[in-house]
């Protein structure tokens, strides 16, 4: 940075906060990230008797939330760290949608990459020092996410 440069926080930064009380690690991550999108699962099943008359049950309804983050290499051990702690089983972790806005947060579960699964970042077109990754977070209260990315 050029001296007298003004710095320019960027909207919609992601920041995670995880870890046990007294060794919390706390990451915001410089890009802001893409428009996320919501996908809803419904866990349970269907099927339709002989005669045509429908049956079904669910046993449980998540809400996901699809983030792709828009990271520098540097910040790929930041997000593997990440996924250290959030992998190990049932380990929530706080997400702020937006770095700058700390009265706003979620304690969440990640939902993919899952342990066990594969993950690679893809290179950003027109900007190859910038990787992207999408992750899905679920809320661990259960509801539904009622957070719109664009301002009405």
């Amino acid at each position: 940075m050029t001296a007298g440069a003004e710095v320019v926080e960027l909207p919609k930064r992601s920041r995670f906060v995880y870890g046990l009380a007294g060794g919390l690690t706390d990451w915001e991550t410089i890009l802001p990230v893409a428009p996320w999108n919501r996908e809803t699962n419904v866990i349970g099943g269907s099927r339709t008797s002989a005669s045509g008359t429908p049956a079904a049950y669910v046993v449980r309804t998540d809400y996901n939330l699809a983030i792709t983050l828009r990271l520098f290499e540097a910040e790929l051990a930041d997000l593997e760290a990440l996924f250290g702690w959030a992998q190990q089983g049932p380990e929530s972790f706080l997400w702020y949608p937006d770095a700058d806005t700390p009265a706003q947060s979620f304690e969440v579960y990640l939902e993919s990459p899952l342990a066990g699964e594969s993950w690679m970042q893809a290179r950003m077109g027109g900007y190859p020092r910038v990787s992207e990754i999408t992750i899905t977070l679920r809320r661990v209260d259960g509801y539904a996410w009622g957070l719109d990315f664009f301002e009405c």
